[in-house]
């Protein structure tokens, strides 16, 4: 407005000063676009507010608990069910090995009707591990018995 010349000081005063409808008019509007911007936000807080009273977590607040004690409950199912097999495969593995060592064991050959013949408490394993006239061991199921080389 400083680059605005007025004719008379009167007119100068007029286009200084705002009309007052001019302002009252302003204010109205202003009024109005509050009011309706307060009533929006009214209603976006409504519609949150019954957002969320209408979730789960508000209607049924232990639902979520339970589940997860159901899903719980079947992870400690599954893992016992996992232990118990690991435990049974350990076992027939262990079965399976024993009985492997059992039938290569040297007791379960003297079951079979053979001895074992030792010197000095060690297996002898050749002809030319004795010689005449030595006494050796020989081991039977159920028991030990001297025995002379000839």
């Amino acid at each position: 407005m400083a680059d605005l010349r007025a004719p008379t000081p009167s007119a100068a005063a007029e286009l200084a000063v705002t009309d007052v409808e001019e302002l009252k008019i302003k204010i109205s509007n202003y009024n109005n676009r509050l009011k309706l911007a307060l009533k929006k936000k009214v209603e976006l807080m409504r519609m949150r507010y019954e957002k969320c009273m209408a979730s789960r977590a508000f209607k049924e607040p232990l639902q979520r608990v339970n589940e997860n004690y159901i899903r719980l409950d079947m992870y400690v199912k599954s893992m016992q069910h996992s232990i118990i097999n690991k435990y049974k495969d350990s076992k027939n593995k262990m079965l399976t090995l024993v009985t492997k060592l059992d039938s290569l064991s040297p007791l379960k050959t003297l079951t079979r009707g053979y001895c074992i013949a030792q010197k000095d408490g060690k297996i002898i394993k050749t002809v030319n591990d004795t010689k005449q006239d030595e006494e050796i061991s020989l081991r039977f199921i159920d028991g030990s018995k001297k025995a002379k080389i000839l």
